[in-house]
């Protein structure tokens, strides 16, 4: 059976799904009309809290004790779902200036050649961008829809139709959105090749989920949602992860303002710590062991075979120009 190591005062279903959208629409909207740096951003960290709690207490009320549906999958899920306020700011700037990036970072504007076919950067990073946001919010929406105590028949329609929108429509785009763009706007060869692995993750795993829920395995149905979600939030945990690095008085750009390649290497071992530590926990981490490999191999594959500084960060903007199907 699984355990639950996490217990709160019981709210509402119905509130605690307040407490939820609250919190997004409050942090949203702080960081939209407050100065980049403002003191009041601190506010955003209480987050982290809040909105783990909101959904373990939509799991109690919604009376799923003794399911798969775990305290512990559900609050390594709200850090994870929440790190992605990070990109507030950058949407922000991008709707002001129709430019991608913040601080020290931007999209370089220039004409790629995938395939032979022309797009413009921006236009590839804002359509991966946007993929991704409405991807990890379809994926949170159907798991709330889980939580609920009752799942009636239209509940359950409404389920499968927006799971066949999202793997047959929004997972596709995102996912060459995403390789795109590692391959062409990422600037050093480490990250090219971590990050073009992803989308590839991403989609192993939703697509295991859907044939999981075909065979009426509910668990892993559950749990391949859950790793396909987790390593989707890389790019948000790779952010905070250099934040980190700035507010402990180190720099995470090389001299070209390249980012270090130690960020990238710690959001994958975070990946696999944030899909280890709950099904160890609840036991099942045998039965979800492929995304665990395949991010290990992904980045012991990179270490030993591209070019990568921990401290540093060999740039490289033609990594893949050997490959016929890409020219830059």
């Amino acid at each position: 059976m699984a355990k639950n190591f996490i217990s709160i005062p019981l709210l509402g279903w119905r509130s605690a799904l307040s407490v939820y959208i609250g919190l997004v629409i409050f942090v949203c909207w702080m960081l939209w009309t407050t100065p980049l740096k403002s003191s009041w951003q601190l506010l955003v960290f209480a987050g982290f809290i809040i909105m783990p709690l909101a959904l373990i207490t939509m799991r109690q009320s919604g009376n799923h004790e003794g399911s798969a549906i775990t305290s512990t999958v559900l609050a390594f899920m709200g850090v994870a779902g929440y790190s992605n306020v990070i990109f507030i700011p950058s949407v922000k700037h991008w709707y002001f200036t129709n430019i991608w990036g913040v601080s020290q970072f931007y999209v370089p504007s220039r004409t790629v050649y995938p395939f032979r076919i022309p797009i413009n950067s921006e236009h590839m990073v804002t359509v991966h961008a946007f993929s991704s946001i409405l991807l990890a919010s379809l994926i949170t929406l159907q798991w709330i829809f889980m939580l609920r105590k009752r799942r009636v028949p239209r509940r359950i329609l409404w389920h499968r139709r927006i799971g066949t929108f999202t793997m047959v429509i929004v997972l596709p785009i995102m996912a060459i959105s995403g390789i795109l763009s590692s391959i062409y706007v990422l600037r050093t060869p480490f990250n090219q090749v971590t990050y073009a692995a992803l989308p590839l993750i991403i989609s192993a795993c939703l697509i295991a989920s859907v044939n999981s829920a075909i065979k009426g395995k509910f668990v892993a149905h559950l749990d391949y949602a859950y790793s396909a979600f987790i390593v989707l939030c890389s790019a948000a945990l790779y952010r905070w992860v250099c934040l980190i690095i700035y507010l402990s008085g180190h720099s995470y750009t090389t001299s070209t303002q390249a980012p270090v390649d130690g960020a990238g290497i710690i959001t994958y071992l975070l990946l696999i710590t944030f899909i280890v530590i709950p099904f160890s926990i609840n036991r099942r981490l045998k039965k979800n062991i492929f995304p665990v490999v395949t991010l290990f191999s992904v980045l012991i594959f990179s270490m030993v075979f591209v070019p990568w500084n921990f401290f540093g960060a060999p740039e490289s903007s033609a990594l893949l120009s050997h490959l016929h199907l890409f020219e830059l």
